[in-house]
């Protein structure tokens, strides 16, 4: 409890010392290709998620139904040292990178184009006029891209979601990904439960492959059962790592993966040393059956 309030301490410090700047508007960053592009975030409409699924086979980029392998990462904003060296490493030959609170820094963005990928910034502020958030990259260019937050509710700092969609190669199938990074400071659920509410509202809208993975700030019983529920909702099993190197606030994980439709095909947690956060690395294939 020690390191809550200190946390939100410095936050707020942070805040009204003018170092850290929340827009009035949702943005997105984006890049796709050498294009890179500022967007304010429409309000998230299920409509797409209604239409049939028309097959893509052999005319767009896609997951590979027989193997696919994800990062999920909290980065701590890369204030640690050696961190470049760490993201290489473990974005290497990944098709998606799930990230949250990225810095975007030029070493950021020059090694997210040593990937080649193709990402989107879910802004949550700026920090030293650099944008920081949660950002999913992926070698296929998403189909669909929803993206909300939310202030905690005492150092009104925002939390991010960002939600995108990508075709995958049988050419009837597509993956919805959620990247989250849920509200931390607070002294009941309320405001955590809305939160996940509102992410629930698009998710039961896709009705295929799913993936949900990030910083959920499960720090206490409590918010563990409302994460329970929502996955039950969504018929989402979790992720569980044979050797569980996940970061714990309180003893509890913080960090997870849930997912809906696919087959986890290996599932690994990672010691380092350059965030507060260890990274998890999955690998996931299309099931044949339901």
């Amino acid at each position: 409890m020690h390191k809550l309030i200190v946390t939100i301490t410095i936050s707020a410090m942070l805040t009204l010392a003018g170092c850290v700047y929340v827009m009035e508007q949702n943005l997105v960053v984006s890049q796709r290709g050498n294009k890179s592009t500022i967007n304010i975030a429409e309000n998230c409409s299920t409509e797409p998620l209604m239409k049939p699924i028309v097959s893509t086979l052999g005319h767009v980029a896609a997951l590979d139904s027989n193997g696919f392998s994800l990062l999920s990462w909290n980065m701590q904003k890369g204030m640690r040292e050696g961190w470049e060296k760490d993201f290489r490493r473990l974005s290497y030959n990944k098709d998606l990178l799930i990230i949250q609170e990225v810095y975007l820094t030029d070493a950021m963005r020059s090694l997210l184009q040593e990937r080649h990928h193709h990402w989107d910034l879910s802004l949550a502020f700026e920090y030293r006029d650099n944008k920081t958030g949660v950002l999913t990259a992926s070698k296929v260019e998403p189909s669909f891209l929803c993206t909300f937050r939310n202030k905690e509710p005492l150092t009104r700092i925002p939390k991010t979601i960002l939600i995108t969609r990508y075709p995958l190669s049988d050419g009837n199938q597509v993956v919805m990904v959620a990247n989250v990074h849920l509200i931390n400071y607070t002294l009941t659920v309320s405001h955590f439960r809305a939160q996940l509410g509102q992410l629930e509202k698009i998710l039961s809208k896709h009705q295929g492959p799913l993936i949900v993975s990030g910083d959920f700030n499960t720090w206490n019983d409590e918010r563990m059962a409302v994460v329970d529920t929502i996955a039950s909702s969504l018929d989402l099993k979790a992720v569980t790592f044979s050797e569980n190197y996940r970061t714990t606030v309180f003893g509890h994980n913080v960090d997870h993966i849930y997912y809906r439709g696919l087959e986890l095909i290996k599932a690994l947690s990672v010691k380092i040393t350059t965030s507060d956060h260890n990274p998890l690395i999955v690998k996931f294939r299309l099931t044949n059956g339901p």
